[in-house]
């Protein structure tokens, strides 16, 4: 007898406790609907007339880094980088913007920058960028990716 009464006990209880989690996660639904959602920022580029993403015909063909380290300060490592872009494409280009990945040992991400690049590169023709100083990086940093981000048609006809 007084298992059956210590079971419906328990029983009623977790019922009690099933129905009050119900209720409470319902109201906490309509709370989050009515709260005022924020607005989405979204970061405006500057103008131009035409902005090629991640275009086909300019790839990097040459990429290299030396470090500079200061171990008495926490992510004061320097980076600086020699690229040679190539233009495979009909059309010259302006306003270049690189970005950079530093990975570490294992192979993970630790940081992104992105350059802008203030040289045109004209068609069929290569770019070589030899003083890119990237300075605040990470000491667990000691290997890079780079990859064109957007350019800019130069001379662009309607």
């Amino acid at each position: 007898m007084i298992r059956r009464q210590l079971f419906y006990g328990i029983t009623l209880i977790l019922l009690v406790v099933i129905i009050f989690l119900l209720l409470r996660g319902r109201s906490a639904e309509k709370e989050r609907v009515t709260q005022k959602v924020k607005q989405e920022q979204i970061a405006t580029e500057h103008p131009s007339p035409v902005r090629a993403i991640l275009p086909r015909d300019i790839e990097i063909v040459n990429a290299g880094v030396s470090w500079t380290r200061n171990p008495a300060e926490k992510n004061a490592s320097q980076a600086r980088h020699d690229i040679t872009i190539s233009n495979t494409g009909g059309g010259s280009y302006v306003g270049l913007w690189l970005r950079i990945e530093y990975i570490d040992e294992a192979g993970r991400l630790v940081e992104t920058r992105t350059h802008e690049v203030n040289e045109a590169l004209p068609s069929g023709g290569t770019l070589r960028l030899s003083d890119i100083s990237i300075d605040n990086l990470p000491d667990a940093a000691s290997d890079f990716r780079a990859t064109i981000l957007s350019a800019d048609l130069d001379n662009y006809q309607n």
